[in-house]
């Protein structure tokens, strides 16, 4: 059911029973049992609510996080928003393939999402690609030194079908090897440093902030080889069509974030509102320090010159989400007749410089965002 945009519902948005949630490692969402009605955590989730604006965000994920953070404290967009009867309402997830589901079976009008949902939700589905929020890692930890070429005969653990998947190919391809060289274990991403440190594995494929992690709390892990990959915010497309205002504030946003975390002080105050929404969303401390949530936001978005713009020569024949596209193409993620010029055609260039242009219609560098509150960051 689409909404009714003109009427504004202002929905408190509590906690939603934590408690009884799934945490990281147990099965979530569509990717683990294909029916997210039926999951503990999502099945809660008060999707469809008149003048709503559904976000999908991952407050576990890293810049991305950060990000998405500061998009429900900021009072900029909010005025904007109610000014055409909308409110702005994040759903935190543990997976972007859950939001990626989520946007295409249309509950969901926005999300973060990495490359491979990303990419996947443009061959499935109608959405817009209109900011990059990440160009970051992923990384193979082994519990001790080691090149590629040693990684043969050994047991490695990654998402299937994941960004950090297709890291671990290419590094095995380099050296000559292919995935029939290795023993692939398939793992939730929180469960491998443990499983690591228990011998159960010889080595792990994933993203941030895993690897940090991983890397700091066990000193004799090590990292073996670094890959690409990407996050963006997706819009779906017939949100767009109905409401480019919004859409365009939207992407305003996402600058005015990256702007603002950019002058000195701000990424400390961001970096401790992230954290505090990964605790209560997991309902455990998060495992990341402010510190190093800072450290992440800065070298994997802010220190990307043209960030949060999506840089042109992502979208070229053989580049890096062209090798991701027809990766997911040999796995049968998505349709082999899927053209690559669909994927292309999902992102939009033009909105965010737009709005980065028109400074004084949308206000990118005026900031209020807001300390505290129950209402603020995700849920």
């Amino acid at each position: 059911m689409r909404k009714r945009w003109s009427v504004i519902v202002m929905l408190s948005f509590c906690c939603l029973a934590l408690s009884g949630c799934s945490r990281p490692g147990e099965e979530t969402g569509a990717g683990a049992k294909g029916d997210l009605a039926k999951e503990r955590l999502y099945a809660g989730y008060p999707f469809d609510a008149p003048g709503a604006l559904d976000l999908g965000v991952q407050p576990l994920s890293m810049p991305e996080g950060s990000v998405s953070e500061l998009l429900t404290r900021d009072g900029v967009l909010a005025a904007q928003l109610k000014a055409q009867n909308l409110v702005l309402r994040p759903f935190p997830f543990y997976k972007g393939k859950n939001i990626q589901e989520l946007m295409t079976r249309g509950d969901l009008e926005a999300g973060f999402l990495g490359d491979m949902p990303a990419i996947s939700a443009a061959a499935s589905g109608d959405i817009v690609i209109v900011a990059m929020v990440k160009q970051g890692f992923s990384s193979i930890v082994a519990g001790g030194p080691m090149l590629v070429k040693d990684l043969k005969g050994k047991r490695v653990a990654t998402g299937l079908g994941s960004t950090a998947h297709f890291t671990l190919l290419n590094a095995l391809e380099n050296e000559g090897l292919t995935e029939r060289d290795v023993e692939l274990v398939g793992m939730e991403v929180t469960e491998m440093p443990k499983a690591l440190a228990e011998g159960r594995i010889d080595a792990f494929s994933a993203w941030e902030p895993t690897p940090v992690m991983a890397l700091a709390a066990h000193p004799e892990f090590h990292l073996v080889h670094k890959g690409l990959n990407f996050a963006f915010l997706c819009l779906r497309r017939d949100f767009v069509a109905a409401h480019p205002e919004e859409a365009r504030n939207i992407a305003a946003a996402v600058a005015r974030a990256c702007l603002w975390m950019r002058q000195p002080g701000n990424l400390d105050r961001a970096a401790h509102w992230i954290t505090a929404s990964a605790s209560g969303f997991q309902g455990a401390p998060y495992g990341l320090t402010a510190d190093q949530a800072i450290a992440i936001t800065r070298n994997d978005l802010l220190n990307i010159p043209i960030a949060p713009q999506i840089p042109e020569r992502l979208l070229r024949e053989k580049g890096m989400l062209w090798k991701e596209f027809t990766f997911l193409k040999r796995l049968g993620k998505i349709p082999e007749a899927t053209a690559w010029s669909r994927i292309q055609q999902s992102f939009d260039l033009d909105m965010l410089r737009g709005v980065q242009a028109d400074g004084k219609g949308r206000a990118p560098a005026s900031f209020d965002y807001r300390e505290g509150g129950e209402e603020r960051g995700a849920r």
